[in-house]
């Protein structure tokens, strides 16, 4: 019995009884356009009866070597149901025989019986079929409304056609730049092919253009069957022997490439292929293949879709963070500035004060004691001329210093801030060398700790550290040997720099006065100044976000300690 093939151009005997296989061997397939009583037959829709030997060779010549030691007669019936031809029935009798129309109606019934097995067995077969697809369709319509993971999704489309439905499932998209199919999803049972497959892509990229099968079907949307790949096909392509080889090894016997379609363009490209000839692919299978390869392109649509809204909500999440960040750093800005408003308003009350106080002292003494100066001028008391002279000279220059603390106190909050890597131990040094200036009679003993780089303006940072070392040892002027310690404490977000004397002290109630503008706890008679040097570093400090505090336990010396924020990295 010879069934056609799915090409639609070739009869293939499907099952024999009776036969030599070495005989039939060479008939195993037939061209249709081949002269022999089963392809004429199946062209004619016609019963074909020959009753000799000679009678077969002179109509059919091709069976000449067939039919040397054949003596007998045979008998070709189409398997039709009303018009439909579903295959050849081919009778041989080894003694020749007349055909009486008795013998041709009963042969004809009998083919006509076979033809209806086959018509009931083909529409079983494409029933099975049939509910098989629709039964995947509606699994495959319930694993892309279960996810939105597109690689998840087409992995789980992929494996439930393989093995069910097909031996290869390979699934292409475009990549970014658009000039390859990328093969996002490969699926066979054995998963060395599975590898295999992926490195011969890799070596081999499908390209999107028409020399390419699935480039082609991505370039024109249109499908492309191959219900039967032949060892000739393969020698026909222009291609090297080990690529030949390669596609050999991965037995694609009949072949389907399908487009997938989302919103009228081409997503992507869905290949099917088997790699035995028992079930070709036809047209109902490319239809099928529509249908899938559509579902598939829906999911690549709605992944696109959701990668979208993802990418949305992400940008507008960053854009509402940003703006939050923006927020509170305009807070921060507010909170500072308000601070630093605040701090300003203190200092022009001190420096309301000290305009009303501390600078008019100094300038009554001027005015009092050059009165006194002239009087004892006009009654010819030089030593006491001399006296008042010396103690209007002291108020100039106590005024003048004044001035000069003001003149600093005002520089630093109005200095350009400058922020780098500063050598901690750098400025140490330098502030060694200027306490020795200011101090050069006095014996200091300094212990200085491991100092790390820090991060703000050095010039600034040189006052603050030149400003605490000069106090230290001002204000232990008492002891035989000023004792002076600098150290440095690392934490998680800033460094504390702190500076310790064991000098006089001070009362722990009054700490924070000690950095008002003009603010002192001692007797100008006891110690020097006119207190501007720790409210110049309290200003410093605050332009590096930083703190500075003050510890005593009165009479035995101070320590004070200041912070600088680490840099963000």
């Amino acid at each position: 019995m010879a069934l056609p093939c799915a090409d639609g151009q070739t009869l293939e005997i499907r099952t024999t009884f009776g036969y030599d296989p070495v005989a039939v061997a060479p008939w195993q397939t037939m061209r249709l356009e081949r002269p022999t009583p089963v392809t004429e037959a199946y062209r004619q829709k016609t019963p074909l009866f020959i009753e000799t030997g000679p009678q077969a060779l002179q109509d059919y010549p091709v069976l000449q070597t067939e039919m040397q030691n054949f003596s007998g007669s045979l008998a070709a019936l189409p398997l039709m149901v009303k018009d439909q031809v579903f295959g050849v029935l081919m009778l041989t009798f080894s003694q020749q025989r007349v055909f009486a129309d008795v013998d041709r109606q009963f042969l004809s019934s009998l083919a006509g019986q076979c033809a209806q097995a086959l018509q009931r067995s083909t529409a079983l077969e494409r029933t099975e079929r049939l509910n098989e697809q629709l039964l995947f369709l509606a699994r495959a319509s319930e694993v892309l409304s279960s996810s939105l993971d597109l690689d998840a999704v087409l992995e789980s489309i992929a494996h439930l056609l393989v093995p069910r439905l097909t031996d290869w499932c390979v699934i292409h998209l475009p990549s970014p730049h658009g000039q390859q199919l990328l093969p996002v999803t490969v699926v066979h049972q054995d998963p060395a092919m599975v590898s295999f497959l992926r490195q011969f892509i890799e070596d081999n990229p499908v390209e999107t253009t028409v020399e390419n099968g699935a480039g082609r079907v991505f370039m024109t949307g249109l499908p492309e069957v191959i219900p039967v790949v032949t060892d000739e096909l393969y020698d026909a392509l222009p291609q090297s022997d080990t690529w030949k080889n390669d596609v050999r090894r991965l037995q694609l016997r009949s072949v389907i490439t399908v487009p997938m379609h989302a919103n009228g363009q081409v997503v992507g490209v869905l290949g099917l292929a088997r790699t035995s000839l028992d079930r070709v692919y036809d047209q109902e299978d490319v239809a099928f293949a529509l249908e899938v390869a559509g579902r598939a392109g829906q999911a690549v649509e709605h992944a696109r879709l959701y990668t979208q809204a993802q990418q949305e909500i992400e940008r507008r999440e960053q854009a509402q963070k940003e703006l939050d960040m923006a927020n509170t750093s305009l807070e921060e800005r507010v909170r500072q500035r308000t601070q630093d408003l605040s701090e300003v308003n203190r200092e022009l009350e001190a420096f309301t004060y000290s305009a009303s106080h501390d600078l008019r002292s100094p300038v009554r003494h001027v005015l009092s004691f050059a009165d006194l100066a002239r009087r004892a001028l006009d009654k010819s008391q030089p030593e006491k001329v001399v006296q008042y002279l010396d103690v209007i000279q002291q108020g100039a220059l106590r005024m003048n210093a004044l001035i000069d603390g003001m003149l600093r106190l005002s520089r630093a909050g109005s200095q350009t801030f400058s922020a780098q890597v500063v050598d901690l131990e750098a400025l140490v040094r330098q502030g060694q060398q200027d306490v020795r200036l200011e101090f050069p009679e006095r014996p200091i003993h300094w212990e200085v700790g491991p100092l790390p780089p820090v991060w703000g303006d050095p010039s600034m940072l040189q006052q603050v550290m030149t400003n605490l070392m000069s106090n230290a040892v001002k204000y232990s002027n008492t002891r035989q040997t000023s004792e002076v310690k600098v150290w440095v404490e690392t934490r998680e977000h800033e460094w504390m720099v702190s500076v310790q004397d064991n000098g006089v002290g001070f009362d722990p109630r009054y700490a924070e006065k000690l950095f008002g503008v003009f603010q002192r706890l001692h007797p100008q008679r006891e110690i020097e100044g006119v207190g501007v040097g720790l409210a110049t570093v309290r200003r410093i400090l605050m332009k590096h976000r930083g703190q500075v505090f003050a510890e005593s336990s009165g009479g035995s010396g101070a320590t004070f300690r200041f912070t600088l924020p680490k840099p963000r990295q």
